[in-house]
């Protein structure tokens, strides 16, 4: 007797991912479903993968500050006195202001003492002026937040020939940290020697005239490269360019202590609310180059980060706070200032 045919329901069997005797296989649809689960977590998961990662950054970033802290203190000890923002002094050939910035006092205090056995303390400029061999073209790890951007990394000054390393941090310069001439000296950091200002023959600060104290005084604070609006100034040929401020070994210029301080003269994290086509209007004016720097040193002056929310800070008794971008101004502006009657 013949043996019937099986029905087609029954000869077919299934193959899918599991193989062509499985029991059961995914359809294209199940698995662009599953795809589309897979992309959803994800999604979901990158922002807690990034936060992570920030906070981790943040941590670090407050880590390299503890250190400065302990630095500055460690040269109280020795010294009796906090290091100067920069003791600069007179030259009559150009550059007419040199000096030694904050960080090359403290550079023994965090064990990169050898980079200051040829610092040249008679004639600054030459720390300068000897190519990527230069004493301050050298990127200092402990100086560079993580989560700032440096696209470059030590920068020349070609007019010059200048190498100059990039910091992410400065010392506290009080109410207004920058122009020169227009700065406070009310802060931890200053000029100080006979080219000092905005007067001549400012000293350094000693612990005592603290008298707002240490916990209550921020000693060092951060500074961002980053700023879009400013940016499209830079590109236009006006103010100093922000991807070029920061030099921890500033030796040369008479802007030096804008390079190694900011201060209260701008909220924490001010970044410029209008770009370059929408300068016109704004108040005070933005119209013309001259007006423009009233923003330059505003921008210069001002604390801040790329940490979501705030920026960290070391006060002068080495205890670190992070402290958001809305922090009242009236507690900015005491909190930059020694005494309370300055």
């Amino acid at each position: 007797m013949p043996t019937r045919p099986l029905a087609a329901s029954t000869r077919r069997r299934r193959s899918g991912l599991f193989g062509p005797h499985a029991d059961a296989a995914f359809t294209l649809v199940e698995l662009l479903v599953v795809i589309a689960i897979i992309g959803v977590l994800v999604s979901l998961l990158l922002p807690a993968v990034q936060a992570a990662r920030e906070a981790a950054r943040r941590s670090q970033c407050a880590s390299q500050q503890r250190q400065l802290g302990l630095a500055s203190l460690n040269y109280v000890s020795a010294k009796s006195e906090l290091p100067p923002g920069i003791n600069q002094w007179y030259f009559n050939t150009a550059v007419s202001h040199r000096g030694v910035p904050l960080f090359a006092y403290l550079l023994p205090y965090f064990e990169q003492g050898t980079m200051l056995a040829d610092w040249d303390y008679v004639d600054p400029i030459h720390n300068s002026d000897q190519g990527a061999d230069s004493n301050t073209a050298a990127v200092i790890p402990l100086l560079i937040c993580p989560s700032d951007e440096i696209p470059q990394n030590p920068i020349i000054m070609p007019a010059r020939d200048w190498y100059y390393a990039l910091t992410s941090y400065g010392g506290n310069g009080g109410t207004r940290s920058y122009f020169p001439q227009q700065s406070t000296a009310d802060g931890l950091f200053h000029t100080t020697g006979e080219a000092s200002e905005p007067a001549n023959n400012q000293v350094a600060v000693e612990p005592r005239a603290i008298t707002d104290g240490l916990s209550n005084t921020i000693a060092f604070g951060e500074r961002t490269h980053l700023d879009p609006n400013y940016q499209t100034f830079n590109d236009a040929g006006w103010g100093e360019p922000l991807l070029e401020w920061g030099w921890w070994g500033a030796s040369t210029s008479r802007k030096m202590i804008g390079h190694v301080s900011m201060s209260a003269h701008a909220p924490f994290n001010y970044q410029l609310p209008f770009d370059y086509a929408g300068r016109s209007g704004q108040s005070p004016s933005a119209a013309a180059f001259a007006d423009f720097q009233y923003y330059v040193d505003l921008r210069i002056s001002a604390f801040g980060s790329n940490h979501p929310g705030g920026a960290n800070f070391c006060f002068a008794d080495g205890s670190l706070r992070f402290l958001t971008t809305e922090t009242d101004r009236s507690l900015q502006l005491a909190i930059c200032t020694r005494a309370a009657d300055d």
